[in-house]
């Protein structure tokens, strides 16, 4: 996993009104108790001393059902949040505990440097500095057509085909180390997600097969239904592959040109 120079922006602020709120810019995303930043606080709150209530601004710009962690990252970025208010209360292994509860992915935020997950995604190995290095700067496009999928329902497609989607742990990470050191990551890069999902939802196959025939390196980011582009790797110009996403999905297509950070 990797961060992005890319995402929300969530401010938090103590509150005196004897309850947590979350307002955000997309009225989409619905800010009940079931909000991951919501569910941030009250597990926050639960390891203090102290009663005490927040309240939540999020400017949402990562897509909802994208696989692009947004949610993961908006509850970790909570739970930095009001520990920092309060003078930083909890260790930092606390603060790990408590976003392995939150949701599978939400550890690797705490850090937020590139890192290889294990198990569900709590078991955090982060890579080396060589490695780290060479991953920063890299160009990354993101896109997204406009429908999502659903996260709890990708994973219960994927298990059902087990074990052929899948490589054993030694063998993925052996070739992940070898394609960096070698700065070729576009040999290995490989989605399990891709097939059970494309199934269903034939727009993200059918694009990813032209543009790789095309020579663009890229691939389903999580469980979809985001993808991502690195166009570092290839002859195609940042011009020709937006092209090629808004002839397939559309003009209204989601596009962002970021890099890792």
């Amino acid at each position: 996993m990797v961060a992005l120079k890319f995402g929300d922006t969530l401010t938090v602020r103590i509150t005196d009104s004897g309850e947590d709120t979350l307002v955000c810019s997309n009225p989409e995303v619905p800010v009940g108790s079931d909000n991951l930043v919501l569910k941030a606080a009250k597990a926050f709150r639960a390891r203090l001393d102290r009663t005490v209530y927040f309240e939540f601004k999020l400017e949402k710009r990562i897509p909802m059902g994208a696989g692009f962690g947004g949610g993961s990252g908006n509850a970790v970025a909570a739970l930095s949040g009001m520990n920092q208010l309060l003078g930083s209360p909890l260790k930092k292994e606390t603060l790990y505990e408590l976003a392995a509860d939150l949701g599978s992915d939400c550890s690797f935020f705490i850090e937020a440097t590139p890192a290889w997950t294990f198990g569900r995604g709590e078991q955090i190995e982060p890579l080396d500095a060589a490695s780290c290095k060479q991953l920063s700067g890299i160009p990354v496009v993101l896109f997204k057509p406009n429908f999502g999928v659903n996260t709890a329902w990708a994973y219960k497609c994927l298990a059902a085909d087990a074990p052929e989607n899948y490589l054993p742990d030694p063998v993925e990470t052996s070739h992940l180390e070898e394609s960096i050191k070698a700065g070729a990551l576009n040999v290995v890069l490989n989605n399990s997600f891709e097939t059970p999902v494309g199934k269903k939802y034939v727009a993200l196959p059918t694009l990813l097969d032209q543009l790789r025939t095309s020579g663009v390196v890229c691939m389903m980011s999580g469980s979809g239904s985001g993808c991502f582009a690195l166009p570092g790797y290839g002859d195609v110009s940042l011009r020709k592959i937006k092209e090629m996403v808004a002839n397939a999905w559309g003009e209204e297509v989601f596009w962002v040109e970021t890099s890792i950070c």
